[in-house]
């Protein structure tokens, strides 16, 4: 039987907390990030947090489908309204993930890196994803969602096709992980993250994030609907690119949009 979260406890722990005031839980739901983007709608403020047991139509980066049995895995969205660019975004993801790998280690002893843009893994299998959605007015970000599934108390099965293979925290530990103590530990941790940016105090952010990052330094495949590059990755950017050399030894700026990455194994 899976530990269900409890909303009320998570309000009491997280008093006086930017996610404490405004909690939406549903047993199941088709999408968090859907239900995040509708509050926002409305004039939700930042710091609405919603919560679910069980996604119906889970969605991951470039509308793929995000499986989760009920129950089993940790599923949430946050809504900020942060004061910054449209295109300083990225910076939300990546505290989100620097978040999610404290809280993981924290917990569970875990230690997940970052595949970039979005991805949590462990080794060679993604433990966690991350879908940031937002909304822009004059150039300015009006609201933005991030949705976090992160695989907690199931045994995924071997993806059909090129998908990554996967894992969860009880794969990796043998042991019940409590999802209401993760998510109270990624939430803390985003808050204390998040203030920083809004002071705009970032450059030790962008530095975690590229020591966490497990492609850097590595050969990557990027692949677009346009093009094929194989390079060496090199760093992210202060507005999230990836940056690679490629085998004329030119820097690519590689951006977030529908690109796929993948570890190269002919490219050295």
């Amino acid at each position: 039987m899976h530990e269900l979260l409890q909303p009320d406890l998570l309000k009491k722990r997280l008093a006086g907390s930017l996610f404490s005031s405004h909690i939406h839980y549903q047993a199941s739901i088709d999408s968090t990030n859907a239900l995040a983007k509708t509050l926002a709608g409305q004039g939700a403020p930042g710091g609405t947090l919603v919560i679910t047991e069980e996604q119906i139509a889970g969605r991951g980066r470039r509308g793929r489908s995000w499986v989760s049995p009920a129950g089993a895995n940790l599923l949430f969205t946050v809504l900020l309204r942060p004061p910054m660019e449209a295109d300083r975004v990225f910076v939300l993801t990546m505290v989100l993930a620097l978040a999610g790998l404290k809280a993981v280690k924290k917990v569970t002893g875990v230690k997940a890196m970052i595949k970039w843009p979005n991805d949590l893994y462990v080794g060679a299998k993604k433990l966690a994803g991350i879908l940031t959605e937002f909304s822009v007015k004059k150039n300015r970000i009006d609201w933005a969602v991030m949705g976090m599934g992160i695989n907690v108390g199931w045994h995924p099965e071997t993806p059909e096709g090129s998908g990554a293979p996967a894992t969860s925290l009880l794969e990796e530990t043998g042991q019940r992980v409590s999802r209401n103590d993760l998510l109270f530990e990624i939430l803390t941790g985003l808050e204390t993250l998040y203030r920083d940016v809004v002071r705009g105090n970032m450059r030790a952010l962008y530095e975690e994030y590229n020591q966490k990052c497990l492609v850097l330094g590595k050969a990557v495949v990027i692949e677009s609907e346009r093009e094929r590059i194989e390079g060496r990755a090199l760093r992210i950017d202060d507005s999230g690119a990836l940056i690679i050399e490629d085998a004329k030894g030119d820097e690519r700026r590689i951006l977030t949009g529908d690109v796929s990455l993948r570890l190269s194994t002919t490219y050295s």
